[in-house]
């Protein structure tokens, strides 16, 4: 983790250096993810979104972009007091992600953008009613897609909501999906929206 965070601080230098040709910007966000597949609904596991992205303009209407992101993943099961005992379960992933980007930048207040992202899983630990374990099933890489917007309180200052999802399972062993997915699909896909706060120095 600390490893993580010596190279988050090493981008935000680096990106002054980088914006005299291109534009950066840095993002400070949280996840509210789950996992399709898993039978556990609701966007309920929280975790932290935190990255730098560099972009360059392509005209007045377009720009491209790639980030560098740590993310936190994965899925938790609300105990319901009023239920009968159950038992309690949280997935915990952690990624680090390069998503690769289009932003149309034509309107006044508000930046859109989309495109695929890879992600390299550096943690993956289950915590079923408090006992942790590392998990082994997850694939090391993912294949994600980003759909987002940013609405521009000042020139620096931006709130961003972007929604990502798995484009393809996230592991490879035979697994029934038991809970929605998209298309019907089989296996384990990250689904999360991330909300945050955007600066551009």
């Amino acid at each position: 983790m600390k490893n993580v965070f010596l190279l988050f601080w090493l981008l935000i230098l680096s990106s002054t250096v980088l914006a005299q040709s291109f534009g950066a910007q840095l993002a400070l966000g949280a996840n509210f993810s789950q996992v399709d597949g898993d039978q556990l609904g609701g966007y309920n596991k929280l975790g932290a979104n935190v990255g730098v992205q560099i972009n360059r303009e392509i005209n007045d209407m377009w720009q491209a972009a790639f980030e560098i992101r740590f993310s936190m993943k994965g899925a938790k099961k609300v105990i319901d007091p009023d239920a009968p005992p159950t038992f309690s379960l949280k997935l915990n992933y952690q990624y680090i992600e390069v998503p690769l980007l289009v932003k149309y930048t034509r309107f006044d207040k508000v930046t859109v953008y989309g495109g695929p992202s890879v992600g390299v899983n550096i943690v993956s630990k289950r915590e079923e009613n408090g006992i942790e374990s590392e998990v082994d099933e997850l694939d090391f890489l993912e294949f994600g897609f980003n759909l987002g917007g940013t609405y521009h309180l000042t020139e620096k200052i931006g709130i961003d909501l972007r929604h990502s999802y798995s484009l393809l399972s996230v592991t490879d062993n035979s697994v029934v999906s038991l809970g929605p997915t998209w298309f019907n699909r089989t296996g384990w896909f990250n689904r999360l929206f991330t909300v945050g706060v955007t600066y551009t120095p």
